[in-house]
């Protein structure tokens, strides 16, 4: 009996020491901030009470910066526009700052109180509480487009007749597919379709779309550099129109294996692919399942072939 007790009690002492531990795990994240006295001028198009919550979140984004750092997030977006009944459907590639921070709880705000400057309106305000490191799942990895086997020399376009040429690096080891985009059909450019994604080495620089032929021409891998066999062979991209094409090349990764969207042989370009809005489903339901999935865009603009 007593040696039921006692492991009953050893239970619920390891219990209570556990969950003391987590409280100071989840605890010590929690970070007092204080945003000091900030001053802001009046944004416009706010009447009086959005300038006032406006300028006490701008205090506490600043709070924030200050303890836990900011990070650039990019963004491919397209932007349509007319120009004399042509439409343009251009990418555009947008940088937005975040605050690596989550705000929890505000125990002092000070003011906004307002004051005139030079004719203008400018709020005074100083906020205090609690927050938190936000979860941070991406890492930064690199894809350029490239013009030479040693993936040396990023190029902004490319000219019909033109082989695609890319690098890629990530700082972390995990799995790599990779997609062209082209008028609203996704193309799979690993060689044989396999069942999974490639493992990549973290902080190592792999050259894509080069054939054997050309790696062991330049002598790359003694440049520091490696070959992704199922992403060594090359194709050219097209444009049969007299403007200028757009096309995008896609990198999925994540730090864990994943397999590819269901996708069809096609006969005439001899390759594999999946509509647009099939892969982009694919996106969402692998970003749902992991927050260690992630994809990179790279805007390719294809200038018609040049006669000289």
């Amino acid at each position: 009996m007593r040696s039921i007790l006692s492991l009953k009690q050893a239970c619920r002492n390891f219990l209570l020491i556990a969950a003391m531990g987590f409280h100071v795990l989840v605890f010590g994240q929690i970070k007092t901030v204080d945003s000091g006295w900030e001053f802001f001028a009046n944004p416009q198009g706010r009447t009086t009470e959005e300038a006032k919550q406006w300028v006490i979140e701008q205090a506490k984004i600043r709070a924030m910066a200050a303890v836990f750092g900011t990070r650039v997030k990019s963004e491919t977006v397209q932007v349509t526009s007319d120009n004399n009944g042509e439409i343009d459907g251009s990418f555009t590639e947008l940088n937005v700052l975040q605050v690596k921070g989550e705000w929890l709880e505000t125990t002092v705000c000070e003011g906004p109180l307002p004051e005139i400057r030079d004719g203008e309106i400018w709020w005074s305000v100083r906020v205090e509480g609690k927050a938190q490191p936000i979860k941070e799942s991406r890492v930064d990895l690199t894809l350029d487009l490239c013009a030479d086997v040693l993936g040396i020399e990023p190029v902004p376009f490319l000219e019909a007749g033109d082989r695609v040429r890319a690098r890629f690096q990530s700082p972390v080891d995990g799995h790599v597919m990779f997609f062209y985009l082209e008028n609203g059909t996704v193309y799979a450019l690993s060689n044989n379709n396999t069942e999974f994604a490639e493992e990549v080495e973290g902080q190592r620089e792999y050259a894509l779309f080069n054939n054997e032929s050309e790696w062991l021409e330049v002598e790359a891998s003694r440049q520091g550099m490696k070959r992704l066999a199922r992403y060594s062979w090359g194709f050219k991209v097209t444009n049969e129109d007299m403007v200028d094409a757009q096309a995008m090349l896609i990198g999925a990764f994540a730090t864990h294996e994943f397999a590819p969207p269901v996708m069809n042989w096609n006969e005439e370009e001899q390759m594999w692919s999946v509509e647009e809005e099939r892969l982009e489903r694919w996106i969402k339901q692998n970003a749902g399942r992991s927050d260690h999935f992630q994809v990179q865009r790279v805007p390719i603009r294809i200038r018609p072939k040049q006669r000289y």
